[in-house]
């Protein structure tokens, strides 16, 4: 499918309505460009709620154990 995208005045990127259709307004994308192509990339944060979930209770954790439990979460939303 090849659509049409419009940069308008205020700075913002007009997608076609069956392409905008798939997303939510609060949305998020990573954007980079390569070139003279634009590349856009939804982004599903993961909520920190999920991540204290899994947090053991007791001692602080170290950022090694951290980065374990927020991959652990990302890998079960991917999955899920």
């Amino acid at each position: 499918m090849v659509e049409i995208a419009e940069l308008t005045s205020q700075d913002t990127l007009k997608l076609p309505a069956d392409i905008a259709a798939r997303f939510r307004p609060d949305d998020r994308f990573v954007i980079w460009v390569e070139g003279d192509t634009l590349y856009l990339k939804r982004i599903n944060p993961v909520s920190v709620t999920e991540v204290v979930a899994e947090a053991p209770v007791g001692e602080p954790l170290s950022m090694e154990e951290i980065n374990e439990i927020v991959h652990q979460v990302r890998q079960r939303r991917r999955a899920g």
